[in-house]
């Protein structure tokens, strides 16, 4: 962080992130105007009261001071109209009263030349004008008619001087402000355009990508299933050529999904009561058994956290998801890694808390040749650059936080702030309470030849084609063609496994799972849920397993991988 950018967060007094930017940009510039008065107040206080001028060096104290009140009350309210014309007529006043008396050195008349540019910039084009214009024929009507009360004599060639000095610093102050509120409109704009012409491009290229896995995907299933009758070498020969051009094809629509800007899957937000720490837990499961020795998490919770908060679960949940595998998807061949999850309270107020998150993520040299020296640590920090980390970033930022990172003793510190809404309700100690369909479990193991299966898939040839890849190896297939088909049949039916497209209309796959989980929760019940979807951007995963589904497989893939996933989710631990 720049000295620039550390001036400015202090000059917020804490509101940094808690606020729309163009209002605390507001409030800054506020802040920082009363500062700088604040310090010339003081200094003619003191010179005054040196000079043995005890008025001016009492009124100037008293006016600081009110200045001081001000950005009180600008800080807890928030108020920026009602601090501006505060100010403005706290130094209107003073100005005003240093015209007739003199002020310090008798030069009193210099500081209501900074009136234009100070109302200028403080009220804008439009009010600081009329201020101004006021303001000066105020001073004309107290200076012009030599009343006995003006303690300083003005003749008409200082007025005229003062008139002529007045406007034009007005105008100065009027053209430099125009042409900045100009420059930031253009900009606004061309930001705006920009973000369009991305937004259109990334929708293009995820149209793109979806019509080309599914085309790529029939042509794989379709390719497979031929490959499996009666062929000559020749015509193997051919099919081997088709399967591995489409190979290829997935490789280059990869490399236009990763150019691609990363863009998180739009999930309506939710508020809703939910238990930090078990969300947390639930995401680490996933990983428990899958990673092996490979990777070695801990949790260190804060016991002042005691009520649940309001927000959305989901985003946390994809956080980490996306998080642990961009550490676990860059991991070294003979190194393990370790990541140490601090959670802290920060602060906690009647209505609030900001929660901190650290996350001490190292690497364990596991080969003693790795160790050049004897007095060599065993754990070498993370390299932040060494992997993509744009998905966790974006996660954080949705949520209103800013991920740091930085080197401690032989760890890398990934660090965000997030603030929550409290709960009346308090936290339940053991994993999974906010969400119960993480606890629940299959009732028993069951064979994929015995399976009653549900593809839910909008696209009659993607259907067809699962469907006779599928016929022979399960006991029996039900179709949907959206989420709320699904949703029906689900209700009506029982089925052992679900295979679950993302993209349909009517309800897509990330709503019905939510409706479905919901619905297991008062049932006690649980069905395994396939994500298979021909989205395949950065951060999808992440979004179908924080939704409450099971795996996830993108198109074009092997019946072989498609099998032995299913068989995983069906004979799964209870």
């Amino acid at each position: 962080m720049s000295s620039s950018e550390k001036i400015f967060k202090l000059l917020s007094f804490g509101l940094h992130g808690k606020i729309e930017p163009r209002k605390l940009n507001r409030i800054i510039l506020i802040n920082a105007f009363s500062l700088i008065a604040m310090v010339f107040l003081i200094t003619y206080a003191i010179i005054s009261l040196f000079g043995h001028n005890f008025i001016i060096s009492g009124i100037l104290a008293f006016v600081a001071f009110m200045n001081l009140l001000n950005i009180i009350y600008l800080i807890r309210s928030c108020n920026i109209r009602l601090s501006e014309y505060f100010l403005l007529c706290l130094f209107s006043i003073l100005m005003l009263y240093l015209i007739i008396v003199g002020g310090p050195g008798e030069l009193g008349f210099l500081w209501s030349l900074t009136f234009p540019a100070f109302s200028l910039v403080l009220l804008g084009l439009k009010r600081g004008s009329i201020a101004s214009a006021v303001f000066l024929i105020i001073i004309m009507i107290l200076i012009i008619p030599d009343f006995s009360f003006v303690e300083m004599d003005y003749n008409r060639g200082f007025i005229l001087r003062f008139t002529t000095a007045f406007i034009a610093i007005f105008l100065l102050g009027y053209s430099y402000e125009y042409l900045r509120i100009l420059n930031i409109k253009y900009l606004d704009q061309a930001i705006e355009d920009a973000a369009v012409e991305t937004r259109q491009r990334d929708e293009f290229i995820t149209r793109l990508s979806h019509q080309l896995r599914t085309s790529l995907n029939n042509i794989t299933l379709i390719s497979n299933l031929v490959s499996e009758t009666m062929l000559d070498n020749k015509q193997r020969d051919l099919i081997g050529t088709i399967l591995a051009s489409a190979n290829n094809l997935v490789e280059a629509v990869n490399d236009i999904v990763k150019a691609s800007a990363i863009e998180m899957r739009e999930i309506k937000e939710s508020r809703t009561n939910f238990d930090l720490y078990s969300s947390i837990h639930s995401v680490l499961q996933l990983f428990g058994d899958k990673e092996g020795t490979r990777l070695i998490m801990s949790i260190k919770e804060d016991d002042t956290l005691t009520n649940q908060i309001m927000g959305d679960p989901i985003r946390i949940k994809q956080f980490f998801l996306s998080f642990i595998e961009k550490i676990c998807g860059d991991e070294e061949a003979k190194l393990k890694s370790k990541i140490n999850i601090h959670i802290i309270n920060k602060k906690e107020t009647e209505k609030e808390v900001t929660i901190k998150f650290n996350l001490l993520v190292s690497r364990i040299k596991t080969d003693i040749s790795d160790l050049t020296k004897e007095d060599e640590p065993a754990l070498v920090p993370f390299d932040p650059d060494s992997t993509d980390l744009s998905v966790p970033i974006r996660l954080v930022e949705l949520m209103g936080g800013d991920l740091v990172s930085e080197i401690v003793n032989h760890e890398t510190k990934f660090s965000f702030n997030l603030i929550f809404e409290k709960s009346d309700k308090k936290v339940r100690k053991e994993p999974g309470a906010e969400l119960p369909f993480f606890d629940l479990q299959p009732p028993k193991k069951i064979a994929l030849e015995e399976a009653n299966v549900l593809l839910v898939e909008d696209n009659l040839i993607n259907q067809k084609i699962v469907v006779l890849n599928l016929e022979k190896i399960v006991r029996n297939i039900d179709i949907a063609a959206n989420g709320k088909e699904a949703l029906d049949k689900f209700g009506t039916s029982k089925y052992d496994i679900i295979l679950m497209d993302i993209q349909m209309p009517v309800m897509d796959g990330i709503l019905a799972t939510k409706k479905i989980r919901e619905i297991e929760t008062s049932t006690n019940t649980f069905t395994p849920i396939l994500a298979i979807t021909a989205q395949a951007m950065s951060g999808d995963r992440e979004t179908c397993l924080a939704v409450g589904m099971d795996d996830y497989i993108s198109k074009p893939f092997q019946v072989g991988e498609l099998v032995e996933k299913m068989k995983n989710l069906l004979s799964a631990e209870s």
